[in-house]
């Protein structure tokens, strides 16, 4: 299964992808692949060394237009012959293990003034995912960048299933509403999770999601080790919040 987690700037979605992948990886191999090109702390709070970025692998960032083009040429760099397009036989510099197994691969970051858009991440995600290949005991969780230019390069059609992540906000509802329309048509698996919410928050949360049409499926409460850890920029302590997105995902059938 192949697993985004979307929503807007803040929400926490680099957070709830390390906790998803944690529970995750309790039963199954799993994987996050960083396609967000602007957050770097996503390593640290798994607590491993970045690796180096799949962008690389092919050669650089490329146009976008030739990058469109070489979807082939891509799927057959990053296979093994027999073995198709696999995160686990990636070479060793391209993914990074955490203490409880969870393997790590970035896509790609924009660092240097000027260089350009992150059009062609978004692209090599696409291909990658599509041509992905795992096994029934593998699940791959990917962090993505803020907002919806993902919708624009179509990487949830390369996907099983998407969790559009909300907090008290009127954005990341709305923010929500069209993941979960693009979902619709594509006909892909769609929760919702709401984080950072306690108290009289969830009823009005709750509230407005449903004027929406929107049905909230869990809650992550606030958690104090979690916010210390992001401010810190060490590897991630929860204790409230990984109990909130296990119940979750047992919930949601994301573990069988």
């Amino acid at each position: 299964m192949k697993i985004m987690v979307c929503g807007k700037g803040g929400t926490g979605k680099t957070v709830v992808s390390i906790l998803i992948a944690r529970v995750l990886s309790e039963k199954y191999r799993v994987y996050i692949l960083d396609s967000d090109e602007s957050n770097i702390l996503l390593p640290r709070l798994l607590g491993v060394d970045p690796p180096k970025a799949l962008i690389e692998y092919i050669g650089g960032k490329r146009d976008e237009a030739e990058l469109e083009g070489m979807e082939v040429d891509i799927a057959s760099m990053l296979s093994r012959a027999g073995l198709g397009v696999r995160l686990r036989t990636l070479p060793g510099e391209y993914i990074s293990y955490s203490r409880d197994g969870v393997g790590l691969t970035v896509i790609g970051k924009v660092r240097e003034y000027g260089e350009g858009c992150a059009c062609p991440f978004n692209i090599l995600t696409r291909i990658l995912l599509k041509n992905l290949v795992l096994d029934r005991d593998e699940r791959v969780v990917i962090d993505t960048d803020a907002g919806v230019e993902h919708v624009g390069r179509r990487i949830e059609e390369a996907v099983d299933g998407v969790i559009a992540l909300i907090d008290p906000t009127a954005e990341s509802i709305e923010t929500a509403a069209l993941l979960r329309d693009v979902c619709l048509d594509l006909s892909k698996k769609f929760w919702v999770i709401a984080n950072k919410v306690d108290g009289r928050m969830r009823g009005i949360l709750a509230d407005r999601a449903g004027k929406l049409g929107i049905r909230i499926d869990g809650f992550i409460g606030f958690d104090e080790e979690v916010v210390e850890s992001c401010l810190l920029g060490e590897e991630l302590r929860a204790g409230r919040a990984l109990e909130d997105a296990r119940r979750i995902a047992y919930t949601l059938n994301l573990i069988e």
